[in-house]
């Protein structure tokens, strides 16, 4: 999994990123919204506990590194056929990716605090 992430973001062109600008926010959106909504209304029908309901949903918005790896995927099937959305795919999920590593974990991670399952130790560090 490690060798697929580093293709991926070795023969990057970060200028890929700054111009997928638009699209990055509309999936990051997007994404926030289908997890948001998946997570209250799975926990709803299921009859999770209220904080699961209430939090879920923001523990559940870092990117993992399975998405890099299906991008990855996809760039390589698409560079033959259509290379110009490939670099466009690469882009807008690499930024995605980055973005989401720096500011869903801290989402992540208040949404934790706020289900009252850190404990006192782990939020002062």
């Amino acid at each position: 999994m490690v060798v697929v992430i580093l293709n991926l973001g070795a023969p990057l062109d970060y200028h890929l990123i700054f111009g997928a600008g638009l699209f990055t926010a509309v999936y990051i959106i997007s994404r926030f919204f289908g997890k948001y909504f998946g997570a209250r209304i799975g926990s709803f029908y299921t009859k999770a506990p209220t904080t699961v309901t209430k939090y879920l949903s923001f523990t559940l918005l870092p990117h993992s590194g399975v998405s890099l790896v299906f991008t990855g995927i996809a760039v390589s099937v698409l560079t033959g056929l259509a290379p110009e959305c490939a670099q466009f795919i690469q882009g807008t999920i690499a930024a995605a990716a980055v973005i989401n590593e720096i500011i869903a974990v801290m989402i992540a991670k208040k949404g934790f605090e706020w289900a009252g399952e850190l404990n006192a130790n782990l939020i002062s560090s």
